[in-house]
């Protein structure tokens, strides 16, 4: 007779190789007890959740040249082209740089696809688009994609999304990769609630947990919170019944779902800087300042600032040598450059001194306090 494995070993060293939460939510759902879920993947339940009769922030596009930019293309891997480039405005975040591959052949042909796509992202929430610096447009029947600040479009995937009906939803589900994944796929709160729940809306989101879940879920979590005039009643009912604390921790973040909200301003008010004395304060997601007169307040690491706002989810600072910059309590220490309309990424070397990447040039840069 063959030998019983020793499985109560093995999980027990298991658990503590991986930790009790990854060994839990990795384990198969039947070994743990999971349900099984009610969809294989979300994009496809609703081709209404988000439309073009909804409105965009989107406002106009300019011709910004040919420039090199590495790109992402699903056909080949990371690329270097001579791109063709579009800066995207909307009315509530800082223009986006379209990227189009030369295969397009001409301004002309490049820039009517920069014109399609900008408009169904301004429809998506603010909160999803507060991390969209760029955007990559290919040919080919591939994937879309979202993260490294970006969301990544396939023109012929594109057209059987349009054909669908989709193309929203689908851009609702990568752009929750690039603005939602980094601070809650792994955060604890939301794992707590995997747990709880028992049970993924996707089969794509059980098989891929930290990748998939908070994308699967946001989709239906938005059309929820937004459009339930839009959705059945027998979907709204297994929303709520298959996830209630993922809805649960959604609302209690106050992402705003509107494309013209991101929730309650008093949430990003300066007023929640503790004070240390002295004129000096700290907020923990922009370090220590002092609190100056007329607008001015010095940061410890970025020196002397102008600042232009009584909030913290959309700031206008100005400083020397680098003129006008935006950031938000999200994306910071990411600012925008007005002058150059490009992002860029500080941090302090070494030596003191301050340091900034221009992703539009891909270099780092000092600049003297």
């Amino acid at each position: 007779m063959p030998e019983v494995p020793d499985v109560k070993n093995k999980l027990t060293s298991l658990i503590k190789v991986c930790g009790l939460r990854v060994f839990l939510l990795l384990l198969l759902p039947s070994i743990i007890g999971f349900g099984s879920p009610p969809f294989s993947g979300t994009i496809f339940l609703d081709p209404d959740i988000l439309t073009e009769a909804d409105p965009t922030t989107f406002q106009k596009i300019e011709d910004a040249g040919r420039g090199d930019r590495t790109m992402y293309d699903r056909r080949s891997g990371w690329v270097y082209e001579n791109a063709f480039l579009f800066n995207a405005s909307f009315s509530d975040l800082p223009d986006v740089e379209i990227q189009v591959n030369p295969e397009f052949g001409d301004t002309n042909t490049a820039r009517a696809q920069a014109e399609a796509y900008a408009p169904v992202i301004g429809r998506l929430p603010r909160c999803l688009r507060v991390d969209v610096f760029t955007v990559w447009i290919h040919k080919g029947n591939n994937p879309f994609g979202g993260g490294n600040n970006n969301l990544l479009i396939h023109t012929g995937q594109a057209d059987q999304y349009v054909a669908s009906g989709i193309l929203e939803e689908t851009l609702v589900h990568e752009a929750s990769h690039t603005s939602l994944d980094a601070d809650h796929a792994t955060a604890s709160g939301w794992l707590d609630a995997q747990a709880a729940d028992g049970n993924f809306i996707s089969t794509y989101a059980r098989d891929n947990p930290t990748r998939e879940d908070v994308a699967e879920t946001f989709l239906l979590y938005f059309a929820l919170r937004y459009g339930t005039g839009r959705i059945s009643q027998s979907l709204i009912a297994t929303i709520k019944d298959t996830i209630p604390n993922r809805i649960a921790y959604f609302d209690a973040q106050d992402l705003g779902l509107s494309n013209l909200d991101d929730g309650d301003s008093s949430a990003g008010s300066w007023d929640l800087a503790t004070d240390l004395g002295d004129g000096w304060r700290s907020l923990d997601w922009f370090g220590i300042y002092y609190e100056g007169t007329s607008g001015w307040i010095y940061h410890m690491e970025l020196g002397w600032l102008f600042r232009q706002s009584s909030a913290t989810d959309s700031i206008w600072f100005w400083r020397e040598g680098l003129g006008w910059l935006w950031t938000t309590n999200s994306v910071f220490p990411s600012l925008y450059r007005e002058d150059s309309s490009s992002w860029i990424y500080w941090l302090t070397g070494n030596n003191g001194s301050l340091l900034y990447y221009d992703h539009a040039q891909g270099s780092w840069y000092t600049l003297a306090d």
